[in-house]
């Protein structure tokens, strides 16, 4: 059974898994597990049996019962496999950690992943180094199993994007002091500097925004130059975006002959009127006026609970999320749940407010607007430990562009974030 503790944390629908399905009878490294067979990998401690997840954020979680170690480390691999026929398993996330610091913890880690349909997954344990490590019981639960009798009527397809094949920039540091341009974009603050680049002008020709130059001209800039540079702005490549008011946005990717819904988010009074959001949508960049009324859709729906039908989508943009749900909390809660919306392997480009003053203040995110660079480490951090990607976060602001003054903070800008969503399975 459960411990009451993992169970409340888990959730009703967990699923305990037994630690040793997939080698039965074979001995684990941590001496009192297992069976008594000698195990061919000698760092082997449990592999369970493959499990299909629900689709989005899941998680595995190990309890030791009575574990003594003052030596050795302790893998943790989610390995992910297809059910096509002939797939290989792929690593999809690993966490280690000391087993004398795991005992401190009470013996209990958990590792997140994200879920796909069609798609099994494994929980993998390896004791690496020398250990002294004895345990008297083993628990393996996960978090969110698939219910094959609750399927959505529109789920998401267990299918890689056929765009964006170029990889994010991989670095060894989440963090650098670099400066950041347009040419190249990666997670980064507006500078001033970025909106002189020749590319810049390149995409404020084809926008055509109205209004001084600012903020707003560099993040829509920004957007689609991230999608441009990461292969996305292709023919026949589907797109979401989450705009809170009509931008020239969905009209430059129409007339790249991209395929796009741009969601509007719920408000108070009568729903706004979808032929005039279109006409006003339609007038904001040049485009075509049959190619934009072929591949431009619009919708209203909340930012708070991303309507179901919302999946397969080859790229994702935002805009502001921060402000448009009124905590920083609420915005990276939408980051993390709007990856569900992509294909595998699909690119998400978000832009929010940002907080230029020093970080470090005591405000709860649940009250701050603004998000500031722990902030933007935190998005970072959560989508990474769901298996996605992430852009490296070029942090130099030595000429930012400021925005007016708002939420009492006198140095705010923008910043943008861009991920790519777990691949599946070669």
């Amino acid at each position: 059974m459960l411990d009451t503790s993992i169970a409340e944390m888990q959730g009703p629908g967990a699923l305990e898994l037994d630690p040793f399905a997939y080698q039965p009878g074979i001995a684990s490294r941590i001496q009192g597990l297992g069976g008594t067979a000698t195990a061919s990998n000698p760092e082997y401690a449990f592999h369970t049996s493959y499990v299909e997840a629900a689709p989005g954020p899941a998680q595995f979680t190990v309890r030791f019962g009575g574990l003594r170690a003052k030596t050795g480390t302790l893998v943790l691999r989610v390995h992910m496999m297809s059910l096509e026929p002939g797939s290989r398993p792929r690593l999809a996330n690993s966490e280690r950690i000391a087993l004398n610091r795991l005992t401190q913890w009470g013996g209990e880690l958990s590792i997140d992943f994200e879920g796909f349909r069609d798609v099994t997954f494994a929980l993998v344990g390896v004791v690496q180094g020398d250990t002294d490590a004895t345990a008297e019981a083993l628990t393996v639960t996960l978090d969110r199993p698939a219910d094959p009798d609750a399927r959505p009527e529109f789920g998401a397809e267990a299918k890689s994007t056929a765009y964006g094949n170029t990889p994010l920039q991989s670095a060894a540091t989440l963090l650098s002091t670099d400066r950041p341009t347009f040419a190249d974009p990666v997670t980064q603050v507006a500078t001033v500097g970025q909106l002189r680049e020749p590319i810049a002008g390149t995409w404020l020709g084809r926008l055509r925004p109205q209004g001084s130059s600012g903020v707003e001209h560099w993040r829509k800039v920004y957007t689609l130059q991230a999608l441009r540079r990461y292969g996305m702005l292709e023919k026949g490549a589907v797109g979401l975006g989450f705009e809170p008011s009509p931008s020239g946005v969905p009209a430059a990717l129409a007339a790249m002959h991209t395929s796009l819904t741009t969601v509007l988010p719920t408000r108070g009074g009568p729903p706004p009127n979808i032929d005039a959001v279109k006409r006003d949508l339609a007038g904001r960049a040049p485009c075509d006026k049959a190619l934009f009324d072929a591949n431009v859709r619009v919708r209203v729906a909340s930012w708070r609970r991303i309507p179901d039908d919302l999946v397969n989508f080859d790229f994702l943009w935002s805009a502001r999320a921060n402000e448009r749900l009124y905590s920083v909390a609420s915005a990276i809660t939408f980051v993390e749940e709007s990856m569900a919306c992509l294909r595998p392997g699909g690119l998400a480009v978000h832009v929010m407010s940002y907080d230029l003053s020093p970080s470090g203040r005591s405000v709860p995110s649940t009250d701050r607007m603004l998000l500031q660079q722990g902030d933007v480490e935190r998005i970072a951090l959560i989508l990474v430990s769901r298996g996605h990607e992430v852009a490296q976060f070029k942090i130099d602001a030595t000429d930012p562009i400021l925005a007016p003054a708002n939420h009492g903070v006198a140095r705010r800008s923008m910043v943008g974030i861009i991920a790519r969503k777990a691949r599946l399975p070669d």
